[in-house]
């Protein structure tokens, strides 16, 4: 009896220091990412799904957005690692030439939902939100060699991957003091206002920027480069 609790009690202890153990793995490894981090100042983003749209592109310290892409369906535009841009393109992940034109298709990504970005230590694997079955994980590491999605295991207890998950979820990027975020937009129209999100820098105590100019077209998602010199977003093809 003395020896079965014993083991009971060493199975507990075991169980528990697997759980931590894991939960300290996600967070550091998330926190590789670019982008992430454990304060972020705002957890923001819209709660229904981006639409999908083309790929922009213009310089962080001002100047003139370009499109990437023209034939639309793009959306979670992201950096690699060596400065690449990648995408989604319905369940496939794409990766963008070096001038405008379409996504070259990499890899099938099922239930993909966003890409969160590239593990800063490893520069083959892909983190991406996934629209999970309940009681699956909703993060994944895809592999850039071989297509496959090993799930990324997150504790639904655990208040510091709940606050994670949100901000993945989100629209705010923070590297280290500058951040990239959308910011609804308004103007008054005959029959209604007008609303639409654009994107927005703001480098340490300087004022936020207006970087994309979408001028009543939603842009969203956006991406600061690995050299912080370019941000990557999507500009949807109409409207609100």
């Amino acid at each position: 009896m003395r020896f079965s609790r014993l083991s009971m009690r060493l199975v507990a202890v075991l169980a528990l220091s697997s759980a931590v153990t894991a939960q300290e793995s996600l967070l550091k490894r998330l926190l590789r990412i670019a982008g992430l981090t454990a304060a972020p100042s705002q957890l923001r983003g819209p709660a229904e799904a981006v639409a999908p749209g083309n790929i922009w592109i213009v310089p962080a310290d001002r100047g003139t957005p370009k499109a990437l892409t023209l034939d639309g369906g793009y959306t979670s535009p992201i950096f690699s690692t060596d400065g690449r841009v990648y995408a989604l393109k319905g369940d496939t992940l794409v990766r963008l030439p070096q001038e405008t034109g379409a996504g070259v298709a990499v890899h099938k990504v099922p239930r993909a939902l966003k890409l969160v970005g590239f593990d800063s230590a490893n520069a083959d694997e892909l983190v991406v939100l996934l629209d999970a079955p309940q009681g699956s994980s909703p993060l994944g590491v895809v592999s850039l060699r071989s297509g496959g999605v090993t799930p990324l295991p997150v504790d639904p207890a655990s208040d510091e991957q709940r606050r994670m998950l949100a901000q993945i979820r989100g629209q705010e990027r923070l590297y280290g003091r500058t951040s990239v975020y959308t910011r609804t937009e308004r103007r008054g129209g005959v029959a209604r206002n007008q609303e639409w999100s654009d994107v927005f820098i703001r480098a340490g105590d300087a004022a936020p920027r207006n970087v994309s100019a979408c001028n009543g077209v939603d842009c969203v998602q956006p991406a600061l480069s690995p050299d912080g010199r370019s941000i990557v977003f999507i500009k949807t093809a109409a409207a609100r």
